[in-house]
């Protein structure tokens, strides 16, 4: 990761860890908390986590996409102007 990027996500993260602390202690969030199935917290992360790795994987297939396009955008140009070599040499 590049150093900005890791300072933002510190940032972030820490913002939220204070945002938890804050609603935990200044309401009775705690005692609901607490008397809910543990595995509802686990499902509402993993819902979470995978919606977070659908966007980070769309985004780098996008990339790919993209980079393929160009790819094949530089084969076609390069087909044109060798044919516009050729029309060129044969008309002189």
């Amino acid at each position: 990761m590049k150093p900005k990027k890791t300072s933002q996500f510190i940032a972030l993260g820490a913002v939220a860890a204070l945002t938890i602390v804050f609603i935990v202690t200044q309401t009775s969030l705690l005692s609901a908390i607490t008397s809910s199935p543990w595995w509802m917290y686990g499902l509402i992360i993993g819902i979470l986590f995978s919606g977070y790795m659908w966007v980070k994987t769309m985004k780098e297939e996008n990339e790919a996409d993209q980079e393929w396009i160009e790819q094949e955008g530089n084969v076609y140009m390069a087909r044109l102007e060798a044919a516009k070599a050729r029309r060129e040499a044969q008309q002189k």
